[in-house]
């Protein structure tokens, strides 16, 4: 592929607290997306397949991660999103990550990766929910892995981890706020409307088949 197709792909990255909401959201990206060619980097899902793998490297991240809820190293999701790039060429499309990167280190490694490829620079989501409302969905969902002991770990992480990355974010331009308090439907209707406002028409219109 002619690399300065590449140059108009977007990389969209959604971040926010456990139970922001980012999965749905970037659900819905990939809706608007789809006509013209996206992937899903959708992590949580490719690390929990990692883990069925059952080799000492996966059964210490079991353990220490997702029964503890701390964070797994950066080159974990890191490998993921190199993965998907070099074995399965998925450069040649827009991509919506869905809950990387999560630490400064994980942010700048994309940009690295990115910028040797020629795409423009990520772009952060950040999905802003208060705290007691994230716990509140969390608990709600009854997953195996949201014990309350675990939601709180998330909740401490995050501030120490998360936040000086979308410091980093908002430092260089490449950050968009969103109140995440709201129903679904109107967290979606700001993204659309940020976006169209920051690329005008590079981002792409809703279409006839899209009822959002």
């Amino acid at each position: 592929m002619d690399t300065q197709l590449l140059s108009d792909k977007f990389t969209f990255c959604f971040v926010g607290r456990s139970g922001c909401g980012k999965g749905t959201q970037a659900k819905l990206m990939l809706q608007r997306l789809e006509p013209q060619g996206v992937h899903h980097m959708e992590t949580g899902r490719f690390l929990r397949e990692l883990l069925d793998l059952k080799n000492p490297t996966t059964e210490r991240a079991q353990v220490l991660i997702m029964e503890r809820g701390g964070l797994f190293p950066w080159w974990f999701p890191m490998y993921l999103w190199l993965r998907e790039l070099i074995e399965h060429g998925h450069a040649s499309k827009h991509i919506v990550g869905d809950g990387t990167p999560r630490r400064l280190p994980e942010a700048k490694f994309l940009d690295d990766v990115m910028s040797w490829h020629g795409r423009p620079l990520p772009v952060c989501i950040y999905i802003d929910v208060e705290e007691d409302e994230v716990v509140r969905r969390l608990l709600a969902r009854g997953r195996a892995d949201d014990n309350e002991a675990a939601i709180r770990n998330r909740m401490q992480y995050f501030g120490e981890d998360v936040m000086p990355m979308i410091d980093y974010y908002e430092e260089h331009g490449r950050l968009i706020q969103i109140d995440g308090n709201m129903p679904p439907e109107d967290v979606w209707k700001q993204i659309d409307r940020m976006l169209g406002e920051q690329f005008g028409d590079k981002w792409p219109q809703k279409n006839d088949t899209q009822n959002t």
